[in-house]
């Protein structure tokens, strides 16, 4: 097993990892500080450290999620907003009215399915996986500071864009799932707040189930990305024709990408 990405401790960021110091499975590791993984930005209040450390933030949250809450204006730092999903989708995306109107299910086998079903679409709709080759573009160019790309959570949009990058530098998918699953640690502060909202509304304590099913529809499930990695591989042949031909990363670009973020 190799390492998983860095958490990096910024007063009111959640679930921000470097993912400096990934293994991968020629033995090289990824550089630091290039590649950043977050959550939302909205409470950030070390703006310096951003100043200092990155050069681009990506968006992925909707567009109604940014109209409710936009990024800061950071000096020295260029944002992009590159929204993954068209619409709101219950479960990954957090505009007020879609959390409001679509709570976690009652049955965890409900929860679980619903959510792996919103995960298919990042490799089966011509939107999202669109939106995924342009964020892979963006990877490619070389910076001096670093790439950050955040959602809401860092967890769902967030998670599959840096398991996209992580494969195509070769990371072990073993590692690529520790890295995913680490989320559960670093959110599990907001879990716990959707489920006291939750039983604030039922005006009782949550069942056994009804607390598995939050923490399916919150949280981070080794079931999500294993079903995005089978999908792909039912419909390219296998992970790595999926970034060569799904994510259109050519295998010199893959190289290059390896050139960029790689040492050792």
């Amino acid at each position: 097993m190799g390492e998983i990405s860095r958490y990096i401790d910024l007063k009111g960021m959640n679930n921000t990892r470097d993912l400096g110091g990934m293994l991968t499975k020629d033995g090289r590791r990824i550089k630091p500080n290039k590649l950043i993984r977050s959550g939302r930005l909205r409470d950030l209040r070390d703006q310096d450290w951003f100043t200092d450390n990155v050069g681009l933030v990506v968006d992925l949250r909707t567009t109604w999620e940014v109209g409710e809450e936009a990024d800061p204006v950071i000096s020295g730092v260029e944002n992009l907003h590159l929204p993954i999903f068209e619409m709101p989708e219950a479960g990954v995306t957090r505009e007020k009215e879609t959390e409001q109107k679509f709570g976690p299910p009652e049955d965890p086998a409900v929860a679980m399915e619903q959510m792996a079903a919103v995960y298919l679409r990042f490799v089966t709709t011509d939107f999202s996986l669109g939106q995924y080759r342009r964020f892979m573009r963006l990877v490619l160019e070389p910076r001096d500071k670093a790439l950050l790309w955040h959602c809401t959570a860092g967890k769902d949009r967030t998670g599959i864009a840096s398991l996209f990058i992580e494969a195509a530098l070769g990371v072990d998918w073993n590692d690529i799932m520790a890295d995913y699953l680490a989320t559960n640690t670093y959110l599990e502060e907001e879990t716990r707040s959707h489920m006291e909202m939750r039983e604030r509304q039922l005006g009782r304590p949550m069942t056994e189930a009804e607390e598995k099913a939050t923490r399916y529809f919150f949280g981070a499930c080794e079931e999500y990305p294993r079903s995005v990695r089978d999908k792909a591989v039912e419909l390219y042949g296998s992970f790595d024709a999926f970034i060569r031909d799904g994510l259109c990363i050519s295998d010199a670009e893959r190289e290059r990408l390896k050139e960029l973020y790689l040492e050792g």
